[in-house]
């Protein structure tokens, strides 16, 4: 699995906390604490955590994305051959390839109080390359958590790097929102990306980002 949201957190002291989605998203922070967000998964594109929090006088850090991955599978003379990116890099098209399935996925967004969003996932059959050309793969990396309740100042986490072969694009993932507790209604809103990152809120209604 790939591209699993980072889990959305608990706050106040509430005894569930939201778990990162299958595809390697991060699991939001322990309940009943003040508790860090847990990294998405590297080369899966998945969301960190949000960070949970009982006392809003206590800074902590929302989960790293995870970074993303590029997949090629191409056929040759009686032979099926998969190519797996885990980083960017250049690669070399074998002379003898005209089509190749494809598989890009981009960095997870970083999570902060909000859990950040998958990165964008993109698959298809059959792209047109060229034998014997050279082509970038970009292989995202995952957003940076984020803080919350820093008095020096609080964050969103930031999104995922988009992933990118030849004329396919993925998006990072959105950001989690993050910022410093002002009154129980306060809310902020999450980053827009390959898929949106969670708001965050103490008690109020909270935004998540839009996906793309």
């Amino acid at each position: 699995y790939y591209s699993g949201g980072g889990g959305g957190a608990n706050f106040g002291g509430g005894t569930q906390n939201g778990l990162g989605g299958a595809g390697g998203g991060g699991n939001a922070g322990a309940a009943n604490g003040d508790n860090v967000g847990i990294a998405g998964t590297v080369n899966t594109g998945g969301g960190g955590g949000g960070a949970a929090q009982v006392s809003p006088s206590i800074s902590l850090y929302g989960g790293a994305g995870g970074s993303g991955i590029v997949i090629l599978r191409y056929t040759v003379p009686n032979q099926v051959t998969v190519v797996t990116f885990n980083s960017t890099t250049t690669y070399t098209m074998p002379t003898n390839v005209s089509l190749v399935d494809y598989l890009v996925v981009a960095g997870g967004g970083g999570g902060s109080g909000g859990g950040g969003g998958a990165g964008g996932f993109r698959t298809g059959t059959g792209l047109a390359v060229t034998g014997g050309s050279s082509y970038t793969i970009t292989v995202g990396a995952g957003g940076s958590g984020g803080t919350i309740n820093n008095p020096s100042g609080s964050s969103n986490g930031t999104n995922g790097g988009n992933s990118t072969f030849s004329t396919i694009t993925s998006n990072g993932g959105g950001y989690g929102a993050g910022g410093n507790y002002v009154s129980s209604t306060q809310s902020y809103t999450g980053g827009n990306g390959g898929s949106g990152g969670g708001g965050w809120g103490w008690s109020g209604a909270s935004t998540g980002g839009s996906g793309n």
